[in-house]
């Protein structure tokens, strides 16, 4: 196992390193998930010995199901996700953002609120007490296929004024400045000046707690469609202690995913008043 100082989005191995088993699973994650990349999640749990593959054989069932795809449409629709004040003409450009940038940067979104919101939705209901009443939504029809992505920078791939903005966009909704960086941050890096207007834009947000509060309502609405699908899980799950302690705090509240679906949400509705 490695040191635990790779248990971060950052430094968690990265797609492109994995072989082997871990490879095997990381495609096995996107083919059913029907996602393009594989989040953090996947990536620090493959840093505990058998915390990957323990933990995607517990929770295949659940993703497997669709329901987790079917629950999040219902919490996209009810969840408020914060928006910031219309873009104003030329914003983006002006930041270094062309329309011809927009399509990639839209898809990177969208592939990340897909895969964070139904690892909030299924991982909750992983971990969560069984059901008294189980759900059964209508399956949604599958995703269009995925466009190719931009490559996730690297830390040493990103400027240092490029690094200091991520610093500073990773706070936002968080509970202190100890905050991991996400790696949809890290992903959108390509595009430094879009970084700034997101840091900008949502400090009104930040300040009055709005994005707080978003949060924690995406966290209720979470948990309370986890509970109606957690029937799709196993009847026991072999998982490691300190992986399954890692998944615990993944969906525990509004400061750990449940934030940066929040965010992502937001930003996808944000960047469409660009149009």
């Amino acid at each position: 196992m490695r040191a635990s100082h790779r248990r971060d989005p950052v430094t968690a191995i990265s797609e492109a390193e994995a072989t082997g088993r871990t490879a095997e699973i990381f495609a096995d994650i996107r083919e059913v998930m029907q996602i393009p990349l594989i989040t953090s999640i996947w990536r620090v749990l493959a840093d505990f010995d058998g915390g990957l593959e323990a933990a995607w054989t517990a929770v295949r069932p659940i993703y497997e199901s669709g329901q987790p795809d079917a629950a999040l449409q219902k919490l996209k629709a009810h969840a408020q996700f914060p928006v910031p004040a219309p873009l104003s003409a030329g914003r983006l450009v002006s930041a270094g953002v062309s329309a011809e940038d927009l399509p990639a940067i839209r898809a990177i979104i969208d592939a990340y609120n897909r895969s964070n919101g139904m690892n909030l939705i299924a991982l909750t209901a992983l971990v969560t007490d069984l059901p008294t009443k189980p759900s059964n939504y209508i399956t949604p029809p599958s995703n269009a296929p995925w466009p190719t992505l931009r490559p996730l920078l690297g830390q040493d791939e990103i400027g240092s004024e490029t690094w200091d903005l991520l610093q500073g966009v990773k706070l936002l909704g968080a509970s202190g400045d100890k905050s991991s960086l996400a790696t949809l941050w890290r992903h959108l890096a390509h595009w430094p000046g879009l970084l700034s207007a997101v840091s900008e834009s949502y400090e009104p947000m930040q300040r009055d707690g709005a994005l707080v509060r978003a949060s924690e309502q995406v966290s209720e609405i979470a948990r309370a469609e986890a509970v109606g699908i957690a029937h799709f899980r196993p009847p026991t799950a072999d998982i490691p202690a300190d992986a399954w302690q890692t998944i615990v705090r993944y969906v525990d509240g509004p400061f750990r995913v449940s934030r940066m679906v929040t965010l992502g949400h937001g930003l996808a509705h944000w960047l469409a008043t660009d149009e």
